[in-house]
């Protein structure tokens, strides 16, 4: 007992004095008979309960209280009232002090009793005991790995000497393997190019090192793979010069980044290398996929086949529904940003950044620039560079039509650039007003669509502004955009001194203060990051399910940017060279004069040939020439070919007088080249380019090749080059050869009847053979004549007028519809024109197919010919060979023999299925454009040529 409230014991620190006492507020509660409750006499509770006896309690009782006790307990006594003295109670807290010390101590041992895990086994039967658990798994690690280390190997995997190191230390080892970076347990070996254990017996508690090697496989790929990844970055950085393949490899090293920063920050919270390789799935996916894609571009050798190869590659990952598709969307969007940039400099979509393309460079992409080749004058062989397409650098995803379109679009821009500088397309401020849309993938059904609108709004926007131009009201000179509200804010003249020093000061403070960077979220680094996070079974964009098939999104993404751009610059281009350029005019003259189609051109230059009433302008010595008019009267003559000052003689003024007589002079042409003193191409006579055995068939009168020396010289000003190409004028020269020898037998077969009917002509009489040799031979010369006059060019160039006549109300601006369809430009045009010339030639046997019945028809000519020499002689009573009649008769049994086999050739081969069938149509844009029908196709007209030859069958009876 304490004496007093100040006689505390030092040792109960938290002894609280007077605990069961009453407060001392109501020291008067006795006293003061009105205080609450005071009268009331409450009974203690402890004295109504029943003494409760302490009773044994038997062991295997199912609900027994364990028995935890951590020391000798006492019986302490509750107090009987809640309002007396506290001396009792505090007599029994010293008393329990004094007998066992210190109360906030512990015994230093303990029996602490094991819990007794109940089981309902044990519930129905008192006797039961539970059983161990048999399985070594089941018992732990510690279990395990004594197993393991005993030297009797019970499991028998071979790990008894295998050093055993720190989970945590391994599997932060394990992380950085698998993040491509070396670490105390693996490094990276150069040789081997691959990362190798430092030691080689080693694992960790609960593993074996059969059940590590399978769990590193990912984590050895996942290293692997980064570290070829960051070699090829450094390697394309260091040495390419490709911009496909650095915005390659700047997407690798942003996949690099992110699985970095993403799986270092996850694994912070992994301690199992379970728990790693499940959050490196994803991460060893993706690795390998690209992987497979730098291995696989590792072969090629431009960015347009790499694009191809991606292409490819992500197309066979087009099932997949996760977030892996969009990555790989997003990387062949960039990869391809290069190309489409290009693609769209060279469309006029944008202006040209840097160098501008030019034919002075070597080309780029799929546009290269080479020597164009051809034959002038003279025979001398010219070069000049050029646009080509080069298609094997076209990606697969564009299909060979769209790249012809594309290619032919920019070199048609090309032409307006060099020739028309102040037509609006020619001019990029007024197309960047019209806002092209760029060309750029889109792989859901919303792009597209939205695609589709820009580009029909922005060929609208544009057709207006050629309207515009063409009615005038366009402003010519370029004008130089300037942004808004653009103040000259450095123009210091004038202001006072105070402004400039604010100005000044102004400046220095914006320079102080940081850049206010605003980067876009890179769309790449947020699907990695979703991806990587994503757990298994987890869709990625929705949109990507019911998107096209990755084979459409190139068509469905440029195509209608491309057409929308090809018809306009078509439409314009084609404008230009009907009515600025006079192409129809030029066209007119190939027919004038390369096919004889002027009627006094015809005349005139067969009279300058073959007339012997003529002149000769062969110099004599000693003679004077008359001043008639002259020409060089082949087969009166007996040296040959003519001398170049002879051939100017004869032949001036033909094609000058030809042309105009049928084009008379106006006002428009007077003083240009369509003015008398110039024809159009200069068009001239030349003479052919010969080989030695070409000219030595040349020098003999009587051959069919004696004026094979002679050509027209024509030269397409240098916009319409790109229409009459030098092909197309090789063509114009093999049909003009060959109608020079059809008109000279035209004459020399009307010669025979002359010369057999003349007065003066001594060679009267009634020799049958000759007689029915001049009929015959006039009769097949003639039809053969007329079939390839009228069926062979005439009704050909026909079709080729209508047409032009088709083109030209098409282009007109009455309508206000100024654009062409998507394959309607000047290519379509070279083609078509080309198709003509194919399909005149293959009328007049001219095809290289068609050789042999070409050789059997000039053996025909040649033996008519060697008739009209023997009907000169006998016209002029030259003296007659023995055995003239039979040499006679043996030249008109050959003749009949080959215009029969002739005839039987052109019947067989009129019968012949396929002869003649060639289809011309254009199949890759079948519609109803004005190129796309079957015009042209290369009919069997053989019938119609027979129908001439033999109407009674006179070669066909028998003999």
């Amino acid at each position: 007992m304490m004496d007093g409230p100040d006689s505390r014991d030092s040792r109960e620190v938290f002894a609280i004095p007077d605990l069961y006492g009453p407060s001392k507020f109501l020291s008067d509660a006795l006293q003061n008979p009105s205080f609450l409750f005071s009268e009331l006499k409450l009974d203690d509770v402890d004295e109504r309960l029943p003494v409760v006896v302490e009773q044994s309690q038997p062991a295997d009782v199912f609900f027994s209280i364990p028995d935890i006790s951590f020391g000798p307990t006492e019986n302490v006594s509750t107090p009987s009232q809640s309002v007396g003295s506290h001396q009792d109670v505090i007599e029994v807290q010293e008393d329990a002090v004094r007998g066992d010390g210190e109360v906030w101590l512990l015994p230093d041992e303990l029996t602490v009793v094991t819990a007794n895990y109940q089981s309902w086994d044990a519930f129905e039967n008192e006797k039961f005991k539970e059983l161990r658990m048999p399985y070594i798994t089941e018992a732990g690690p510690t279990t395990f790995d004594t197993a393991v280390a005993a030297k009797e190997d019970f499991l028998r995997i071979g790990n008894t000497d295998h050093v055993v190191v720190e989970a945590k230390i391994y599997t932060s080892s394990v992380l950085a393997l698998g993040l491509g970076r070396s670490s105390v347990f693996f490094i990276w070996d150069e040789e081997k190019l691959s990362f190798v254990p430092t030691m080689p017996k080693l694992r960790i508690s609960g593993y074996s090192e059969k059940s590590l090697d399978g769990l590193l496989t990912t984590f050895f790929d996942c290293g692997n793979i980064t570290r070829n990844l960051q070699g090829f970055i450094e390697k394309t950085y260091s040495r390419s010069t490709s911009s496909g393949r650095i915005a390659l490899a700047d997407a690798v090293s942003t996949l690099l980044a992110t699985i970095q920063s993403r799986l270092s920050m996850s694994a912070s919270t992994y301690q199992s290398i379970l728990q790693l390789q499940s959050l490196f799935q994803p991460a060893h996916s993706i690795l390998t996929c690209f992987q497979r894609i730098v291995v696989n571009i590792s072969a090629t050798r431009s960015d347009e086949s790499m694009l191809s190869t991606i292409f490819e590659e992500i197309q066979l990952l087009e099932h997949r529904t996760d977030s892996l598709r969009e990555i790989l969307l997003e990387i062949l969007s960039r990869v391809s940003q290069p190309w489409l940039e290009f693609t769209g400099e060279w469309l006029g979509l944008q202006r040209e950044a840097g160098l501008p393309l030019t034919k002075d460079g070597k080309g780029k992409s799929f546009v290269k620039v080479e020597n164009k080749e051809w034959i002038d004058d003279q025979g001398l062989e010219l070069q000049e560079p050029d646009y080509f397409l080069d298609i094997d650098r076209v990606p697969a995803f564009i299909q060979p039509d769209d790249a012809r379109a594309m290619f032919e679009v920019g070199r048609s821009l090309r032409f307006l650039r060099a020739h028309h500088a102040d037509h609006p397309l020619a001019r990029a401020d007024i197309v960047a007003s019209a806002n092209p849309p760029s060309l750029q993938w889109n792989f859901s059904w919303q792009d597209i669509v939205q695609v589709e609108a820009k580009a029909l709004q922005y060929e609208k926007d544009l057709t207006n502004a050629l309207l515009r131009f063409a009615a005038g009201s366009l402003a010519t000179p370029p004008t130089e955009n300037k942004p808004e509200g653009c103040i000259f804010a450095l123009d210091f003249f004038g202001k006072p001194q105070e402004d400039m020093q604010a100005h000044v000061l102004a400046s220095i403070n914006t320079f102080d203060k940081p850049l206010n960077e605003r980067v876009s979220p890179d769309r790449l680094s947020l699907g990695l990051n979703s991806y990587l996070t994503s757990k298994d079974g987890d869709l990625g964009d929705h949109d990507s399910i019911f998107a096209p098939p990755i084979s459409l999104a190139p068509i469905l993404s440029f195509n209608p940017i491309i057409e929308a751009q090809a018809r306009i610059v078509n439409g314009t281009c084609m404008r230009m060279f009907f009515n600025s350029h006079k192409l129809r005019e030029h066209l007119s003259v190939q027919r004038s004069f390369h096919l004889l189609g002027n009627g006094i051109f015809s005349s005139r230059l067969s009279h300058a040939l073959f007339d012997p009433e003529l002149e000769s302008a062969e110099r004599h010595r000693g003679v004077a020439r008359s001043g008639g008019i002259m020409g060089l009267r082949l087969g009166g003559r007996d040296n040959w070919p003519p001398a170049s000052s002879e051939l100017r003689l004869a032949l001036m003024g033909v094609l000058t007088d030809s042309y105009t007589s049928t084009e008379p002079l106006s006002e428009s042409h007077a003083g240009t080249y369509l003015d008398k003193t110039s024809l159009p191409g200069d068009l001239s006579f030349a003479v052919r380019d010969m080989s030695q055995e070409e000219i030595e068939k040349c020098l003999d009168p009587d051959s069919v090749e004696a004026l094979d020396f002679l050509r027209l010289s024509y030269k397409p000003p240098p916009p319409l080059e790109a229409v009459i190409t030098p092909m197309i004028l090789f063509k114009y020269d093999q049909v003009f050869k060959f109608l020079l020898r059809m008109i000279r037998m035209l004459y020399v077969v009307s010669a025979l009847f002359r010369d057999a009917t003349d007065r003066s002509s001594f060679w009267q009489g009634n020799d049958f053979v000759s007689q029915r040799f001049r009929i015959e031979a006039q009769h097949f010369v003639s039809s053969i004549c007329g079939y390839f006059f009228d069926t062979g060019i005439e009704a050909t160039w026909r079709i080729f007028e209508r047409k032009l006549d088709q083109i030209e109300k098409r282009i007109s601006v009455e309508d206000d519809k100024i654009t062409l369809g998507q394959n309607e430009g000047l290519d379509k045009l070279r083609d078509y024109h080309e198709r003509v010339l194919d399909r005149i030639m293959f009328s007049l046997l001219l095809r290289k197919r068609q050789q042999p019945i070409l050789k059997l028809l000039e053996e025909i000519f040649a033996i008519i010919l060697q008739f009209s020499k023997y009907s000169r002689q006998g016209m002029l009573n030259l003296e007659k060979k023995t055995g003239a009649d039979d040499e006679l008769r043996e030249m008109y049994a050959k003749f009949y023999k080959k215009v029969r086999v002739f005839i039987t050739v052109c019947r067989g081969l009129s019968e012949k299925k396929g002869y003649g069938d060639k289809s011309t149509l254009d199949t890759r844009t079948p519609g109803q454009g004005l190129f796309d029908g079957d015009d042209l196709a290369e009919e069997n007209t053989m019938a119609h040529l027979l129908l001439t030859l033999e109407m009674s069958n006179y070669y066909s009876r028998d003999a």
